[in-house]
Formats: structure tokens, C-alpha cells, sequence
């Protein structure tokens, strides 16, 4: 099985996931949007035991978004890692983080209906105006 790697910017913070996301989609919720500092945030999910942290966990800090889900960022350079959903036992790690390319790409947008105004979706990729997908 294939291994992506994948780090911060200040590369303290290192991942390792295998190549095998059950989805990879982009979500345009504004708290997404708050977390990223951009329009959307790209997305892969996995079940959480899947995820290794291969150095650098101790620079990591959550933030609980909700009962269900918890945000992960580097305390050092402020990268956005993750959101671990609590309740599912899923990681969806941010594509950006990644230093390999993934199989995949995404395939959907979700929460569409509240995306940044200024934001044009242009691709002929599947469109939820909320989400998840199920």
C-alpha cells in the first residue's frame, strides 16, 4: 500500500496516511473558509486509526470546534492539519498539507450554498448545497 507524507509549514509537524481516502471533496462552509484563510477547504477523509503522525504531534494543537469535531493546526507556524470527526472516527485531512500527490482528487463541493460570494465554481464536479454526503 502506497504512503503519502505530508507536513506544516515550518515542516515541525509530519503525517503519514496511506494513499486510500474514502472521499476527497471541498467544503465551502464558512467556518472551513475561517479555519483555511481561503475559499474553500480541500479535503480527504480516512478512519482515524489510519493516521500517523510520524513527528512533530507536540506542536499540534486542537481547537473543539463542536461535540463532533475537533481542529488541528501547528502551534508554531499555524498550518491547518485536520479536523478529527469525534463521533465517526474520521480524519479529513487537508490536501494542502500534502507532500506527495494522492491517487484521487476531489469529486464533490459541499455547503455550496454558503460559499464565499467571490468564489465561482467552474468544474463539473457533483455540488451539495450542504453536506456532508453521506
Amino acid at each position: 500500500m502506497r504512503k503519502l507524507s505530508g507536513s506544516c509549514l515550518c515542516n515541525k509537524v509530519k503525517i503519514e496516511v496511506p494513499d486510500e481516502f474514502e472521499y476527497m471533496g471541498n467544503c465551502h462552509c464558512s467556518e472551513c473558509r475561517k479555519f483555511t484563510g481561503s475559499d474553500y477547504s480541500s479535503v480527504g477523509g480516512l478512519s482515524s486509526d489510519k493516521f500517523t503522525f510520524t513527528s512533530g504531534e507536540e506542536f499540534v494543537s486542537t481547537y473543539g470546534k463542536s461535540e463532533e469535531t475537533e481542529l488541528a493546526f501547528c502551534s508554531l507556524c499555524g498550518s491547518s492539519l485536520f479536523s478529527r470527526k469525534l463521533k465517526t472516527g474520521k480524519h479529513n485531512i487537508r490536501l494542502g498539507i500534502l507532500d506527495d500527490t494522492p491517487t484521487h482528487k476531489p469529486s464533490f463541493h459541499i455547503f455550496t450554498g454558503s460559499k464565499a460570494p467571490w468564489n465561482e465554481i467552474s468544474d463539473d464536479l457533483k455540488q451539495f448545497e450542504k453536506g456532508p454526503v453521506k
